[in-house]
């Protein structure tokens, strides 16, 4: 099985680095400094060349640093003797530019899955601490990676949705109300519905007990978690669902019941983590979920992402990151990025698991310099 390897990076104008060019280990490699120092942006700037956008903003133009006219980012993705160029590249008030071998994608869904990576993070709690959204959203971006029918279905099913819940709010306020016209978005939420709650299901089922193993590598035998999915398309179609629902989806003017709804239930002993788990057992639960997600993608994909660890220390105590660090150097797994705010920390740690492991330090000249002719991206296609 091949290794995912991000060979080098250069960041221009983006958010906190002016401009910065990196070349990296195929193995560990560890980016410290002080907070600040833009050591979370460079593994953000590595999402967005495997997933296309970035892992905290969901809008592109968050990501020019302040008062720029523009962001380039570019880096060389490697698996096994194949490299490939990458190039993403934005204008204030145009379209993002993302190219792989020089070459714009007619769909950018079509690079999802060529380069995976897995990322974990504090703000992953969210998972655990925010609504639903956030939970599908993370479910949805791993099947989507493998499953490129679940995308079409759930990018289709997402408009329909759209349409169906505007025609709601026309029908509210015009005080009318025509069952033909509904009709004919619930007809294509049926069809789409099926298949994207299918994926999502199979995912679970097969999802679980990597879930509970590195769980229990995490925490021991003594607790039991568990995952389960959550929707009403388990007792009943989606037909009978959008029926029995539509005299209150007219109150309402949107859609109240169907797989946009839909959740995950994470457990602790049979009970909900949000309730019962501490801090401590909620953190170990988001890293074992993102483990097991690393662990999903490379059985389906058959390659190994990369693997993004920020601020791990926030979650895991000295000990437990050794153990982990430990774990993912491991050749079960490919290449690692680190961030820490403790250099001497982060160097005892990473050397003595990995004696060739790269560590960069963003307070030092040599792994970052601000140029005062940094190239603008390449123009974006015209609509």
């Amino acid at each position: 099985m091949q290794d995912v390897i991000l060979q080098d990076l250069r960041l221009v104008h983006f958010k906190n680095h002016a401009q910065a060019d990196f070349t990296f280990g195929p193995k560990l490699n560890a980016m410290v400094g002080s907070n600040g120092a833009g050591k979370t942006t460079i593994l953000d700037a590595v999402h967005l060349l495997s997933m296309t956008r970035s892992y905290f903003h969901t809008t592109d133009s968050h990501c020019i640093q302040f008062d720029a006219p523009f962001f380039v980012v570019e880096g060389r993705m490697a698996v096994g003797e194949q490299l490939t160029p990458m190039y993403c590249g934005l204008k204030r008030g145009e379209k993002k530019v993302f190219k792989a071998d020089d070459a714009e994608y007619p769909r950018l869904a079509e690079h999802l899955g060529r380069f995976p990576v897995v990322m974990i993070s504090p703000s992953d709690r969210d998972l655990i601490t925010e609504g639903s959204e956030a939970r599908r959203k993370f479910m949805d971006a791993v099947i989507a990676q493998s499953d490129k029918s679940f995308l079409d279905a759930l990018v289709h099913y997402n408009r329909a949705l759209a349409q169906r819940n505007a025609l709601l709010k026309y029908f509210a306020a015009n005080r009318t109300f025509d069952a033909d016209m509904l009709d004919l978005y619930d007809l294509q939420l049926c069809q789409h519905a099926p298949i994207v709650h299918a994926a999502r299901a199979a995912f679970i089922e097969d999802f679980a007990p990597r879930l509970a193993h590195y769980y229990q590598w995490m925490a021991g035998d003594k607790e039991q978690v568990g995952i389960t999915y959550k929707s009403p398309l388990l007792e009943a179609s989606m037909e009978e669902v959008l029926a029995e629902r539509l005299p209150k989806d007219r109150v309402l003017q949107y859609t109240s019941a169907g797989i946009h709804r839909e959740d995950l239930v994470f457990t602790l002993h049979g009970e909900p983590l949000q309730r019962v788990g501490s801090q401590g057992q909620q953190k170990s639960y988001v890293v074992a979920l993102k483990l097991a997600v690393f662990d999903a993608l490379k059985e389906a994909l058959q390659l190994k992402p990369i693997l993004l660890l920020d601020d791990i220390f926030d979650k895991l105590d000295a000990q437990r990151v050794e153990g982990l660090i430990r774990l993912v150097n491991e050749h079960h797994f490919g290449q690692i990025f680190i961030t820490d705010t403790h250099p001497e920390r982060t160097e005892h740690m990473v050397k003595a698991v990995n004696e060739e492991a790269k560590i960069f330090d963003l307070s030092s000249s040599e792994t970052g310099r601000v140029g005062p002719h940094a190239a603008a991206p390449e123009k974006g296609p015209k609509p």
